[in-house]
């Protein structure tokens, strides 16, 4: 089972530098980080003229590439998978880290950027935020704050918080 925190905030506020931030601390603790990242658009993760390209420009409705150290898999979808099928993956690590899914059922921690002329989302209804990273932090709210820059207080916040939650798989 993991712990599991949804970070959320707009385009370029900071959720991926943040991560990476968070990962960097718990893995000086020896712990097993998994990250989640949710596009709302298409992506490609295969480039042009790679054998698992040409297999998958072939017709092949799902392809796998696997190596001593790594694998990965491209399959085509209907509709987009739930992310507690996504977790399903993760179940050996001891924290993941979902970057999006901001109406996901999960605690969330929201990067929110002064720079940026917009509404927070703890303030615009999205649920479950129980932090907000900021470069304001005299602002107030309505959760607990942290500078966007203070990375071990923010793990330390997560590490102690009583919603992060412990998925089931």
């Amino acid at each position: 089972m993991s712990y599991v925190l949804g970070v959320i905030g707009h385009s370029n506020a900071g959720k991926t530098t943040l991560i990476e931030h968070i990962i960097a601390e718990l893995k000086k603790e020896n712990k097993l980080i998994g990250a989640i990242k949710h596009d709302a658009h298409d992506f490609e993760i295969d480039h042009k003229g790679k054998d698992t390209y040409r297999l998958k420009s072939a017709g092949a409705s799902c392809v796998a590439i696997s190596s001593q150290n790594k694998w990965a898999l491209i399959q085509d979808v209907d509709k987009e998978k739930a992310l507690k099928e996504i977790l399903s993956f993760f179940d050996y690590c001891d924290y993941v880290f979902v970057e999006g899914y901001k109406l996901e059922d999960i605690p969330k921690i929201e990067v929110y950027r002064s720079e940026f002329s917009y509404t927070p989302l703890v303030q615009s209804g999205i649920e479950n935020v129980i932090l907000v990273v900021t470069d304001e932090p005299q602002r107030h709210f309505g959760v607990p704050t942290r500078h966007i820059d203070d990375y071990k207080g923010i793990v330390e916040f997560i590490k102690h918080h009583e919603h992060v939650s412990k998925m089931k798989k």
